[in-house]
């Protein structure tokens, strides 16, 4: 069961809602009533994020958002403001960056929000199940039953009492609600570059002038080849020929020639990183999720993707648009069912249209070209 201390100013909102905390100040409010019934399905970090910033990052009001999944120990937490989200072991703000600070917090099944100005140690710790209610600071012990709600629960008044205990165990009851105050109307968004591209947990960049780009147009993706009609072309090679590639690989020693073009060397698991549009390399490491709002659903071997940003606002790229994974020696990419589909364009051949779904080998050189204008590149360093 979540505790929070109640704030009789009312200048911070929380919905809590089974492993969900999303944490509002009280002019952003009506959000919270938008989300509800969105907070008790799965993962709704993405769309937690799309809701926030459709009036553009000037207009995105600071947010705390934690999300648990099936591990007890362990939550995604997204953090804008002056908000500290912490754990026993480590602690997560947003050290003045003009965009969001994405991490997972590790190490303790207590997890606890703090908005600006701390805790009021003064006030009484009140548990709440599954409302929206005016707080300082929530300490949260677990994911608690999602109760069915046909509508978003009202705030909470400020003088709570604790519920009586029943014989049997259903969720305990949210507290008096009392009316919210009215929100202000939100300010006019400021103008945006049509795309940014960033990585979203290296905190993306230190202030509002460095999200502006030199030109609203991104660089022209590779030419395609007319006769490419947009399906499989049989040059793709699937997942199952990763092993005889890379047997053929080392049958011709460390450098691989491409017919009619120079030798291009094998991507190795300590360089493979990829050069993003505005020219900065990432490295690929165990695996990255690329997208406007990337998310992952599922996490394999117990590591988690890096979720990088490009395109943002742009809806070309869909929210996790390609992934691109290290197995062994080898890049492999894979589209994950993308709106408008992911073309790559290895040295010295023609474009390709990859499969939805197939993971598929490529090396270094290859140019991805996620759609419109949006390119990348697998590179060595």
């Amino acid at each position: 069961m979540a505790t929070y201390r109640h704030d009789p100013e009312a200048a911070w909102f929380a919905a809590v809602r089974g492993g969900v905390i999303l944490v509002v100040p009280s002019e952003a409010v009506d959000r919270l009533a938008e989300l509800w019934s969105e907070l008790g399905a799965g993962d709704p970090t993405s769309l937690v994020l799309d809701r926030l910033t459709a009036q553009g990052l000037a207009a995105t009001p600071s947010f705390a958002l934690v999300v648990r999944g099936d591990s007890p120990v362990s939550a995604r937490v997204v953090v804008r403001g002056p908000i500290t989200v912490r754990s026993a072991s480590d602690e997560i703000h947003d050290a003045g960056v003009s965009s969001w600070v994405e991490r997972v917090l590790d190490g303790s099944s207590s997890i606890e929000v703090v908005v600006d100005g701390g805790a009021d140690d003064a006030a009484v710790p009140l548990p709440v199940v599954e409302a929206v209610v005016p707080l300082r600071s929530i300490v949260s012990d677990g994911v608690e039953p999602i109760v069915p709600e046909q509508s978003a629960p009202r705030a909470a008044a400020a003088s709570v009492t604790p519920p009586a205990e029943t014989k049997a165990d259903p969720p305990v009851a949210p507290p008096a609600p009392v009316a919210l105050p009215a929100p202000p109307a939100p300010p006019a968004p400021s103008a945006q570059p049509a795309r940014v591209t960033a990585p979203v947990e290296l905190t993306m960049v230190p202030d509002e002038e460095t999200i502006a780009v030199p030109s609203a147009t991104p660089s022209a993706p590779p030419a395609l080849d007319a006769s490419v009609d947009g399906d499989h072309d049989g040059m793709t090679v699937a997942s199952v020929d990763i092993r005889r590639l890379r047997e053929a690989r080392a049958a011709r020693g460390p450098v691989a020639t491409p017919a009619g073009g120079a030798p291009a060397a094998p991507v190795t698991t300590a360089q493979a990183s990829i050069r993003m549009p505005d020219g900065a390399l990432e490295a690929i490491g165990h695996e990255v999720v690329l997208g406007r709002a990337p998310s992952v659903s599922k996490v394999s071997g117990g590591r988690i993707p890096r979720l990088i940003t490009i395109g943002l606002g742009d809806p070309d790229i869909s929210r996790s648009h390609v992934r691109l994974a290290l197995e062994g020696d080898t890049v492999v990419i894979t589209d994950l069912h993308s709106r408008n589909g992911t073309h790559v364009v290895a040295p010295g051949k023609a474009p390709v249209k990859l499969r939805s779904g197939e993971p598929t080998p490529v090396l270094t050189g290859t140019v991805v070209d996620l759609g419109g204008g949006w390119t990348i590149q697998v590179v060595d360093g």
